[in-house]
């Protein structure tokens, strides 16, 4: 059985890979995990092929890297089988950058991809990074490869690829974060679980404005000089807070970067 994809790593954006692949294809991915196939005995992406040894991953036509930059340059940088590997090779790991991924994949087409995907969903593009090294056949059959995970953007500056990732997995946790010490989680004199129920319901209400027809949150002022109003004054100074978040995230990535 010839497999045309393969997972290296099958964390929370591995086992989403996975599943949405197998949901949109029929076909099952092959997937090596560092921390092996199953917690307590239950298989953790049921519809998917276990391998014990990661080199076997490179059976696939494609592969997508779903581990950190570093994990993966410990693994394969002297690995033979990986300099040979002719496939492409989709890499969502933010911390590993182009360079690194050529030097250890040189035979295979390399693409960094920023994957936005939501389980049972496909709705968010998939955020994707042009690299002048390709000709524009090998571009094509690789976009077209990513595009069964579904839609997808192309951005051609890698330092602006490298910025926007990071709206992609850490950031939806500091804004739930904020979210959450908003509605009193830890204060205000609610308990956990109630605060959580309200920072759901918190989250949905943004979400469903978020979606409607205008983008500019003042457009959903209902009265002119009222509550909302009064709170959106405040909204440079929270700016500010997660302008710093977002700053410290990027110092961090950089660092991790290699």
């Amino acid at each position: 059985m010839g497999f045309r994809l393969g997972l290296l790593g099958a964390g929370r954006l591995g086992e989403t890979i996975a599943k949405t692949w197998f949901r949109r294809t029929g076909e099952v991915p092959l997937v090596w995990s560092r921390s092996g196939a199953s917690a307590n005995g239950v298989p953790r992406i049921p519809d998917s092929v276990w391998v014990d040894d990661w080199t076997k991953v490179l059976q696939a036509r494609s592969i997508i890297i779903a581990l950190p930059g570093k994990a993966l340059l410990e693994l394969a940088e002297a690995n033979e089988q990986a300099r040979t590997f002719e496939g492409i090779v989709f890499s969502a790991a933010a911390s590993l950058s182009l360079e690194s991924l050529r030097r250890v994949f040189p035979m295979a087409t390399v693409v960094c991809i920023a994957p936005f995907l939501i389980d049972s969903t496909n709705s968010i593009p998939t955020l994707v990074l042009r690299s002048p090294h390709l000709q524009d056949s090998q571009w094509e059959t690789a976009t077209a490869e990513l595009q069964t995970l579904g839609d997808i953007d192309v951005v051609e500056d890698e330092e602006l690829f490298a910025q926007v990732s990071l709206l992609g997995a850490p950031w939806p946790v500091i804004v739930v974060a904020a979210i959450q010490a908003a509605c009193g989680i830890g204060t205000r004199g609610l308990d956990d679980e109630r605060a959580i129920g309200i920072a759901r319901h918190v989250f949905f209400r943004a979400m469903q404005t978020l979606l409607s027809s205008s983008a500019n949150a003042c457009s959903h002022v209902a009265t002119p000089g009222g509550i909302t109003e009064r709170g959106l004054n405040h909204i440079g100074e929270l700016s500010k807070l997660f302008d710093a978040a977002f700053a410290g995230m990027r110092t961090r990535a950089k660092e991790l970067r290699v």
